[in-house]
């Protein structure tokens, strides 16, 4: 079966290249380098701009840029880059022709008195405004053969965790805040309530533009709550004819393919293209049990499937700049990995239905105001299967299941269904009333309706368990940004407003097993302000405090219908995020230099975690928790040919809360580091990076080195120096390789994860993969 879908998804490939091929006959591009004609060194973020097509491109760190999806004919292309004087080229094109350019461009000889000007990237833009970010460009994910969690575990103060391999569980961690509080976004759109049927490794690194990571604060503009942290994923704006393929061969017989196509319809004013990928992977590494010392254990049911596909139409002829509509689906299949147990049945299978309307336009009914809308329903169906009428131990002897109706996890056997009815709207105004000053208004309201069924466990139980659950939030955020003439300030203040209801079925687990009816309403505010100053062109310092509310989500609100029960009397988490930061950015012979420290703190007040009953896990508000850190890192072009980097962090979580849960009695464990996440953490890397390496043409390659570290935490609390629920210390090492030819058409790249096959573990000790290897080829045209 998988060698069948495996080979189904290459002549598909093959299909669409093929196709494709009259297309690109028609299509030719310009592509190049732009420097500085004095010391010849690259212009980053410089504009290269075609006159006829009222289009253009922004070159990236080594001054490239590249102008696609070009027809036959004559161009004017014009090249700015500020403080230098304009270049314009005229250049004819054959069908299929590629044009490449070394343009030198001039420093202008007038003087512009004191000001000094410079054309920036949006990725610098980005880290340079008032709130703490993080930004990982497309220059800096190019060509990686690395999964998007490797790319994050590689960022100051960002750690994701798996408990195992391919598809399975992975927690993203910012600053030691973990789970649903880090808000997770695609293209500024909350997926938290998804994340339970999208993994963020299952978007292919080939579809990204950039990764941001804010800390603290997150803008009002993506609405939704989160709690100290937020990813924002943002996807490329593909040019007008495109496709993109890639194929991958991982460990562990895995194998991962995408495929991206796009077309312009320039008679009937409009864009569509499509795309998808499938992954799957038997992840059948040995591993030595955490529980019992010396045993191996070979994991044979952890096998995972994945598929994904989208086909999207884009007008910008009609009332609005941009209307787009998006049809997505999602299914996949996983096996159930016992580590404790041997788990050699159960599964789960899930899918998703998503449609999408998107409507922007720019001076929206008055001048100055731009119109953001996102609007989103989806069908979500999750099936668990655990009817299994054995148990097994490690040697594969047979013994009774869990209940004499069978099952092989917690009290009772399962075979639910959990329909999922999702509906969400996004609204953002941003109104500029001069140079100085903007206000934005953000609205996100979000429905779900659950309905659960497993009358084998109802059975088993002897009463009904699962009820159907409804839930609907609201987050209104108001912000008033303030820039000085001079740009040395920026200020960002921000108000939020919270809402949400539930109505659903509460079962006493204990005594009479009572209903206990849920009905409730909640109102919070919150507020948070950012500023910027800065001392220097190149130095400039940033300071924010945040009151934060994370509402409770889908997930901890409804469950999953099986093993998570719902949690309708949650209250949502509160808590005090402050940052005081510093970042030096400046251009050196080689290319740039960047340095930045943070402190950081953070109280948190009705901190949501998952526990254990007897037949269910559900969600409960534990206490209070409070965070101090600080991180630094550097980053910067060594030799023209070499980039480095560095960074180290420092995150101290403490369990504050003076009684225990419910009652007057002291708390054992206050003050004591909160267990299962990591408190010192470091990375560093180097990268080797050549044009037309050997004398060959319209190559580049680039070669790399990853290495992080861990310091030795604990899983549990602390109490004692005898404390055996550690995880050890661990060091890893990954090598990469990527030759791209034909001026990127063709791109090969390579792996090797963990090269020193070092024993590595995640959280509660669970055993990772040891070395692994990872082959891609990719192809694109353009």
């Amino acid at each position: 079966m998988t060698t069948r879908r495996t080979f189904l998804w290459i002549w598909i490939a093959c299909f669409a290249a093929l196709a494709w091929g009259q297309m690109e006959a028609q299509t030719a591009r310009i592509t190049g380098v732009v420097i500085d004609a004095a010391n010849e060194e690259p212009l980053i973020g410089a504009s290269a701009y075609i006159e006829q097509l009222k289009r253009g491109e922004v070159a990236g760190r080594n001054g490239d840029f590249t102008l696609d999806g070009l027809r036959a004919g004559s161009y004017t292309v014009r090249f700015d880059y500020m403080g230098y004087e304009s270049r314009t080229e005229q250049i004819t094109l054959r069908e299929g022709e590629t044009r490449r350019l070394k343009v030198r461009l001039k420093g202008e000889s007038k003087s512009l008195g004191e000001v000094i000007v410079t054309a920036k990237s949006e990725a610098r833009q980005l880290r340079e405004q008032a709130m703490p970010v993080t930004v990982l460009s497309a220059d800096q994910l190019a060509g990686s053969v690395s999964d998007v969690s490797d790319i994050l575990s590689k960022t100051m103060g960002v750690t994701l965790r798996s408990q195992g391999g391919v598809g399975s569980v992975s927690r993203l961690s910012v600053r030691g805040l973990e789970g649903k509080r880090i808000g997770f976004f695609i293209d500024e759109s909350p997926m938290n309530d998804h994340s339970d049927f999208i993994d963020i490794n299952d978007i292919p690194v080939s579809m990204i533009e950039r990764i941001e990571i804010y800390k603290g604060v997150v803008p009002a503009k993506f609405g939704g709550s989160a709690m100290g942290g937020a990813i924002n994923i943002v996807l490329k704006e593909y040019p007008p004819r495109y496709l993109d393929l890639s194929y991958a061969i991982e460990s562990f017989n895995t194998h991962k393919a995408t495929a991206i196509v796009k077309r312009n319809l320039a008679n009937a004013g409009l864009e569509i293209g499509g795309g998808g990928f499938y992954t799957y992977s038997d992840n059948d590494y040995t591993m030595e049990s955490p529980y019992q010392k010396g045993l191996l254990i070979k994991r044979d049911h952890d096998r995972f499937s994945s598929a994904a596909g989208a086909i999207g139409i884009k007008a910008r002829k009609w009332y609005f700049d941009e209307q787009k509509i998006n049809f997505e689906g999602l299914i996949n299949s996983k096996q159930i990995q016992g580590v404790y147990y041997n788990i050699q049945h159960a599964h789960s299978r899930s899918k998703i239905g998503v449609m999408e309307l998107e409507l922007k336009k720019k001076n929206f009914l008055v001048e100055g105001l731009d119109l953001d809308f996102k609007g989103a329903s989806a069908f979500s169906r999750y099936h668990f299967i655990d009817t299994a009428m054995h148990r097994y131990d490690w040697d594969m002897k047979p013994y009774i299941p869990v209940h004499p109706l069978g099952g092989e996890i917690g009290a009772a056997p399962s075979n639910s269904t959990l329909d999922k009815f999702h509906f969400g709207t996004k609204l953002n105004l941003n109104y500029i009333l001069s140079a100085r000053n903007a206000i934005n208004l953000n609205l996100l309201q979000r429905y779900a309706n659950g309905h659960p069924k497993d009358t084998l466990r109802d059975r088993a139980m002897g009463y009904k368990m699962n009820y159907d659950s409804r839930m609907n939030s609201l987050v209104v955020g108001l912000s008033y940004d303030y820039k000085s003439n001079n740009d040395r300030l920026l200020n960002s203040l921000t108000g939020k407003y919270y809402f949400y209801s539930m109505k659903t079925i509460l079962r006493e687990v204990y005594g009479g097993h009572d209903e206990i009816p849920i009905h409730l309403e909640k109102h919070y505010w919150g507020i948070s302000d950012a500023l910027r100053y800065r001392f220097m062109p190149e130095w400039m310092g940033k300071f924010s405090v945040a009151y934060e509310v994370r509402t409770p989500t889908e997930n901890e609100l409804i469950g999953d219908g099986y093993l998570l029960s719902p949690s309708g009397d949650l209250r949502p988490e509160r808590g005090v995020n402050v940052n005081l930061g510093t970042l030096w950015d400046r251009r050196i012979p080689n290319g740039i230099f960047q340095l930045e420290v943070n402190l950081f703190g953070n109280y948190l007040r009705d901190m949501i975690r998952q526990t254990q009953n007897y037949t269910q896990t559900r969600y409960e508000n534990f206490g209070e928790m409070r965070t101090l850190g600080v991180e630094a890192e550097v980053k910067a072009d060594v030799l023209p040919w070499l980039y480095g980097y560095a960074n180290v962090t420092f995150q101290d979580l403490r369990d504050v809360r003076e009684y225990e849960p419910d009652s007057k009695a002291p708390n054992p464990t206050r003050h004591l580091r909160m267990p299962n996440i990591p408190y010192f953490l470091a990375n560093a890397g180097l990268e080797y990076h050549r044009e037309n390496l050997f004398g060959t043409k319209r190559t580049n390659m680039r070669l790399f080195a990853d290495a992080s570290f861990v310091e030795e935490y604990f899983y549990d609390f602390e109490q004692s120096i005898h404390q055996e629920r550690r995880i050890p210390r661990s060091m890893r090492l990954d090598l990469g390789l990527e030759y791209s030819l034909m001026d990127g058409r063709i791109i090969l790249s390579g792996k090797v994860g963990n090269a020193t096959g070092a024993k590595l573990f995640s959280e509660f000790n669970y055993p990772q993969p040891g070395r692994t290897y990872s082959l891609r080829l990719r192809y694109v045209l353009k």
